[in-house]
């Protein structure tokens, strides 16, 4: 009964194309039932219509009625990708505040700046995963949660601001994964993106180059600087230098 109207309108604007149901967030494998139970009856009554789940399940049926499989990129295990793409479905990955190890990629504050642009190359040399899923870009909160974080403010006219960058996602006076859940900051005429947010758009755009080559080809490039979630480079130089011959292979190729 929530869905009928929200479908209709969905149709009315001509946006159902793009539509889909989300749910069973991280939900454990003995949920499985639910989800059959609940997505199979949507699929039932509108079958075009795409349901999505985010489930790190050791095994993942390919016969659940769920059309988008989004899975934390660091379990992703290229046997299972396959049966499931087999089947005609989708597979995304996504981070949040895991992973949260010091070694592994994520887009915290305190990282280096190239592991948020790493974080994509991974997904880029991995041709099977066609969307990344991220939980929120504005999910401000406050040390007090009974004071919410304001517009950010300059100090006496200067680069400074009085913005508290920490997070305190489990709770008052609990900093924890500075930068988890926010992307942009509250400015005084609108959202203003941070630098984490402006490596993640050049992320996306390293993905869509090395997707114009050949699978082989454009995994052989990437691996010079990601391999798998702990072993890759920082290295600047070699970004670039392997950026520039991925965009001479597709300028050679597109000429050929």
């Amino acid at each position: 009964e929530v869905l009928v109207p929200r479908v209709a309108q969905m149709e009315k604007l001509g946006l159902f194309n793009r539509s889909y149901v989300s749910g069973f967030d991280e939900s454990p494998a003995a949920c499985e039932n639910g989800v059959r139970q609940l997505f199979g009856a949507i699929k039932s009554k509108w079958p075009s219509l795409r349901t999505v789940a985010v489930l790190n399940w050791d095994h993942m049926p390919t016969d659940l009625p769920v059309d988008v499989w989004v899975q934390i990129y660091y379990l992703y295990d290229a046997s299972r990708a396959e049966a499931w793409l087999k089947a005609g479905k989708e597979q995304w990955w996504y981070h949040s505040i895991g992973p949260g190890g010091s070694k592994q990629l994520n887009t915290f504050i305190e990282r280096p700046l190239i592991r948020t642009r790493l974080l994509f190359w991974l997904g880029a040399g991995n041709f099977g995963v066609s969307g990344w899923l991220y939980y929120a870009v504005n999910a401000w909160t406050s040390r007090d949660w009974a004071h919410p974080k304001r517009v950010i403010k300059r100090i006496n006219n200067t680069a400074k601001t009085d913005w508290d960058p920490a997070n305190y996602v489990w709770g008052p006076k609990k900093p924890f994964a500075n930068g988890d859940g926010y992307f942009l900051y509250p400015g005084p005429e609108g959202p203003l993106p941070s630098v984490r947010l402006h490596n993640i758009c050049d992320g996306l755009e390293d993905i869509e180059l090395f997707r114009m080559l050949p699978e082989d080809k454009a995994s052989n490039l990437v691996r010079r600087l990601v391999r798998s979630p702990t072993d890759f480079s920082k290295n600047p130089a070699l970004m670039e230098s392997t950026r520039r011959s991925a965009a001479e292979a597709v300028t050679a190729m597109l000429a050929g």
